[in-house]
């Protein structure tokens, strides 16, 4: 019986085992957000953990948007609050002051050192995708933090990489996301349920009218079905009969 069962828990904890950017869509909004796994990186005694996350309308794989880069620290006493945050690469110096800070204390946690009780700490950054990208494949990049340099490696950043690569960002999706965000995408709800309310009138109408002229002895009916729905299915059938009526007046 062990065998079933260390199957059955293996296979869980693969379901459970977070993507590399999770894609959620909020119907209610009609927006879906796009979510990195957190890369947390230490120094000394302080640990900080960066989430980056991306809105876009509908359900489609937007550019030119904004990243709203959160950056959270927990431990008994207060870090980030008061501090300039920076991100450097090789190449730039990235600012990260245009941000909202935010905290609350929980009780039910437990700090590193056994006590109870902890604060959590966290900026909301808004990042232009051009710079966001910098960071994103920047061989380097060091996240500064008042005085002390927190290394974000280039291992931990590839998840911001797949969030900007649309194509890779299709392939670690399940199949029916696969075809709603690569094949069949749609920025509005809305608009798509009327383009579709509408393909379905008109299908309905192609049909009911050729009901109605496929066994008519009339060329006009024909050739009026024909101009009233040039790529329907029923042209070829309805060339041949108008040809036929043709050749049976001369």
């Amino acid at each position: 019986m062990r065998a079933p069962i260390l199957i059955l828990v293996t296979l869980a904890l693969a379901s459970c085992t977070l993507k590399p950017v999770e894609t959620v869509y909020h119907e209610d909004e009609d927006m879906t957000r796009f979510t990195t796994k957190s890369l947390k990186t230490s120094l000394e005694d302080h640990e900080i953990e960066l989430v980056a996350t991306r809105e876009c309308p509908g359900k489609v794989i937007c550019t030119e948007r904004e990243i709203e880069l959160t950056i959270k620290h927990t431990e008994r006493f207060s870090y980030l609050k008061g501090k300039d945050l920076v991100l450097k690469t090789e190449e730039e110096e990235i600012n990260l002051n245009e941000r909202d800070y935010s905290n609350s204390y929980d009780m039910n946690s437990k700090a590193k050192d056994g006590t109870d009780g902890v604060l959590k700490e966290k900026f909301l950054i808004w990042v232009s995708e051009s710079d966001f990208r910098k960071a994103a494949y920047a061989k380097t990049a060091i996240m500064n933090v008042g005085g002390d340099s927190f290394e974000l490696s280039y291992e931990g950043r590839d998840n911001w990489q797949i969030m900007l690569d649309r194509e890779r960002l299709l392939e670690i999706m399940d199949d029916e996301q696969q075809r709603e965000y690569g094949e069949y995408p749609h920025e509005k709800k809305n608009i798509k349920e009327i383009t579709i309310q509408e393909k379905r009138m008109s299908s309905e109408a192609e049909e009911s009218t050729w009901n109605l002229v496929k066994d008519s002895n009339s060329a006009e009916d024909l050739r009026y079905f024909l101009e009233k729905f040039p790529d329907s299915p029923y042209t070829i059938p309805a060339k041949l009969k108008l040809k036929q009526l043709e050749r049976e007046k001369e």
